[in-house]
């Protein structure tokens, strides 16, 4: 995948990060929207969107692709950066009853528990 730099003296790259945390968005989504009017289903939001219509119980465990089945088509670097994501978002959001349980058998695709269920 071909990597494009953009170099930002402080005050652009500020402007940037607000209109980007406006709309929810990291920088590199916000762009890729802006420019492309591509959205992603690869956000935190969405993956707990999906999270609640699969209907996991107490205590059932899944990864990222589980959520999203035949649709996780996102490749291996941004999949990381995804994960890392969705790991931030739920750790900042402990009501949302998912929790982090550990890093998987291989060591390379964290583990989410569920721990409580909207009532």
């Amino acid at each position: 995948m071909p990597i494009v730099k953009l170099t930002l003296n402080d005050e652009y790259y500020e402007k940037l990060k607000k209109m980007a945390q406006a709309e929810q968005k990291s920088i590199q989504d916000y762009i890729r929207h802006t420019i492309f009017q591509i959205d992603t289903i690869f956000t935190p939001e969405e993956a707990v969107k999906r999270i609640r219509e699969e209907n996991f119980e107490i205590e059932d465990e899944f990864e990222l692709p589980d959520v999203y089945g035949e649709d996780w088509t996102i490749e291996r670097g941004p999949a990381g950066v995804f994960g890392k994501k969705f790991f931030n978002y739920v750790n900042a959001h402990p009501d949302l009853g998912i929790k982090f349980k550990d890093m998987g058998k291989y060591g390379r695709r964290a583990v989410y528990r569920i721990v409580k269920k909207d009532d």
